[in-house]
């Protein structure tokens, strides 16, 4: 019999996901045989204490919620014998995006019955883990001005409209960017470490990101003001890295990064600080429970 947590944020999603998480509880239950356990989140943080208390005692973890919250439970599970496995219920849902997993929970819970378990590599920001990317700049301010009924508000529409005074605002930083140990220096706008392909749920900007490579994607972003954005925003979408100016792409497993002013950062979608700060890859060591047809890259 395999034992389950699962890890609710009761702020995500609507009245008709959770009932369609409660379904799919009620399945693993009946067809599967699996001792379930329900436990819903009420503050930040409490999603990492659960999982880690949970882990010493059950074989899954489930995150039902965003981005946010599937960070929050990888952060008590890295390390462990315990696979993580996610139910979408959040805004972005780019993890289960990247996974190709169903946007539908039922069909999600369904898909992670029948599935397998991978280990994957992780990203690390000092001591906060990430799964997906961290951000530096642009898009963490952004994040930043976003708040949780932003989001159960407008959706998506919300990182859109904030983003406008925050591209108005926007100026280059000096930078020093560290990457084991080769300096890469400039003004920076946006800096993009990644460990998956799928930025947002939609663009593939590290387009070469695979979570079994032992590395982080590093994507730089240079030049002195939102005028400048347009012009690199093409560069992306046309890999254009290394032609056009101020548009690089680099692989690494250490990266430090310093500003002459603190820049904002966020990863997987929270926000958790400013530079100067210390990333670096941590290969294999998190449990995921994918669906059947999925292969990670």
């Amino acid at each position: 019999m395999k034992r389950v947590t699962v890890i609710l944020n009761p702020n995500a999603g609507n009245a008709h996901q959770r009932r369609a998480i409660a379904q799919g509880i009620t399945e693993w239950r009946s067809n599967q045989g699996w001792q379930v356990r329900l436990r819903e989140t009420r503050k930040a943080g409490d999603a990492t204490s659960f999982a880690r208390e949970e882990a010493k005692r059950n074989d899954l973890i489930v995150a039902a919620g965003g981005d946010g919250t599937i960070n929050e439970v990888m952060n008590g599970l890295v390390g462990t014998d315990t696979a993580l496995g996610a139910l979408p219920v959040g805004t972005g849902n780019v993890w289960v995006r990247e996974l190709q997993q169903s946007l539908n929970p039922l069909h999600a819970a369904r898909q992670l019955a029948d599935g397998h378990v991978e280990l994957v590599d992780v990203g690390q920001a000092n001591e906060r883990y990430f799964l997906l990317m961290a951000g530096v700049g642009l898009d963490a301010a952004i994040t930043r001005e976003v708040h949780s009924a932003d989001k159960k508000r407008l959706g998506r529409l919300a990182y859109v409209i904030k983003s406008l005074p925050v591209l108005w605002r926007l100026r280059g930083t000096r930078t020093r960017i560290s990457l084991d140990g080769q300096p890469l220096k400039g003004n920076a706008l946006f800096v993009l470490i990644s460990n998956s392909r799928l930025y947002g749920g939609v663009l593939n900007i590290a387009y070469r990101a695979a979570m079994r490579d032992g590395m982080l994607d590093v994507c730089t972003m240079m030049g002195d003001s939102a005028l400048d954005a347009p012009k690199l925003l093409a560069g992306i979408l046309f890999r254009g890295y290394g032609v056009i100016q101020g548009l690089e792409y680099v692989q690494a497993r250490e990266i430090e990064i310093a500003c002459s002013k603190p820049l904002p950062i966020q990863v997987d979608g929270d926000a958790i600080g400013t530079t100067p700060m210390t990333f670096r890859v941590v290969p294999q060591t998190l449990r995921v429970l994918l669906p059947r047809t999925t292969e990670i890259n």
